[in-house]
């Protein structure tokens, strides 16, 4: 497979992964940037899975200090 054929596949995958994360950040907070239930949810799976609050607020283009509110619950 040549080169360019590669980083055009490569290109596609990353497109995809970052239209599903725009859909993630859609649904986890409302247009005024407050968590939606899902939001919520999602930090509690997230924290249960183990996974850093610091990674979950870049996910969600969040403040540490807003995942931090609800991860501690």
């Amino acid at each position: 497979m040549s080169a360019f054929k590669i980083i055009r596949s490569q290109l596609k995958i990353i497109e995809t992964e970052a239209g599903l994360l725009a859909l993630l950040r859609i649904y986890a907070k409302t247009d005024g940037g407050r968590l939606t239930d899902f939001g919520r949810d999602l930090i509690s799976s997230a924290k249960r899975s183990g996974i850093k609050q610091a990674d979950i607020a870049k996910l969600l283009d969040l403040s540490p200090g807003a995942v931090s509110q609800h991860y501690n619950k």
